[in-house]
């Protein structure tokens, strides 16, 4: 891509980074997603531009205090992320009000927020664990892999919203820690035709 890709990682992308940390984990999809936005990389040649907003932060603060992280903690964390995008490539600002979210038919409020923030923010990749609650009917989906959880096998999905001249993606971490070990173009076009095309030729 010639120019940075824009992320946007949902707040349990952030949360699986901070609970692996404390946990003396390492190397898992959700710090190494993290690790890459906070240094403005992605991949092996790519630069990005970590995106969020004011609404997912609050809601970051929240879950992870309810975890019993301490407050100076939180309020670190949080700063951070700030920091990320702010000084990140593009120079985005995470208090810009990125409202719209009535205009999606999404059974969660925050997660409706979390797509207009994509939308608002012009975002390629929108990473999360929570691919279920993103399903509307103006998405396209394709299957993309099979993979073994602690409850058993569950199929991944990789979902896309093209709305007037806004492209997204939206996908699994174990989805896009793979397409970037494979060298995939994230341009939301480009990506698309490939993953079409591996799902109907299993193996690519």
């Amino acid at each position: 891509m010639d120019r940075p890709v824009r992320v946007l990682l949902d707040v349990n992308v952030f949360v699986g980074n901070i609970i692996a940390h404390d946990r003396g984990h390492t190397g898992t999809a959700t710090q190494t997603l993290v690790s890459m936005v906070a240094s403005q990389t992605w991949g092996m040649a790519d630069k990005s531009q970590l995106l969020i907003s004011l609404k997912m932060i609050e809601t970051l603060e929240t879950v992870l205090r309810r975890q019993q992280f301490s407050a100076e903690l939180v309020a670190a964390y949080s700063g951070a992320i700030v920091d990320i995008m702010t000084y990140g490539p593009d120079a985005l600002d995470p208090y810009l009000i990125l409202g719209g979210e009535e205009r999606f038919a999404m059974s969660d409020v925050e997660d409706a927020g979390v797509l207009a923030t994509a939308f608002g923010a012009r975002a390629d990749i929108l990473v999360t664990d929570n691919l279920k609650d993103f399903t509307t009917k103006d998405a396209s989906v394709v299957d993309t892999q099979v993979v073994d959880t602690s409850s058993g096998k569950r199929t991944l999905q990789a979902l896309r919203y093209e709305i007037g001249n806004a492209d997204l993606i939206i996908a699994h971490p174990f989805d896009v820690m793979r397409w970037i070990r494979l060298g995939y173009d994230f341009t939301p076009s480009s990506l698309w035709t490939v993953l079409q095309k591996s799902e109907t030729e299993p193996g690519l």
